[in-house]
């Protein structure tokens, strides 16, 4: 995990760090991992991925979550699974928090 951060600097890095920390304020249980060359947190399974790209950060992992936790996120939806942020827009953290609490509740 120390290895994927320590490879982004500056708006990369402040969007990773912002969403590590999110993720780890509505899951405290779950661990981290890197799957797939991406951050990730789990409980039994893994519950989210995340990922710095060029001119987004992004999450995968969210299919299956009840319309209800996804429609504050449907502007960021940008294909079947992937939730994109440009970098020079602020994340949605509080739809990203509970998106990351319902997936949790359904892992246990």
């Amino acid at each position: 995990m120390d290895a994927y951060f320590a490879s982004f600097s500056g708006l990369h890095l402040e969007r990773l760090s912002e969403l590590r920390s999110a993720l780890a304020a509505a899951v405290p249980n779950a661990h981290e991992k890197v799957n797939y060359g991406m951050p990730a947190i789990a409980l039994r399974k893994n519950i989210l991925y995340y990922a710095a790209w060029e001119k987004h950060v992004a999450l995968y992992g969210w299919l299956g979550a009840d319309d209800v936790v996804i429609e504050p996120l449907k502007s960021t939806n940008s294909s079947k699974g992937t939730l994109k942020v440009p970098l020079d827009e602020p994340l949605p953290l509080d739809a990203i928090e509970a998106l990351a609490r319902h997936l949790a509740e359904r892992c246990r």
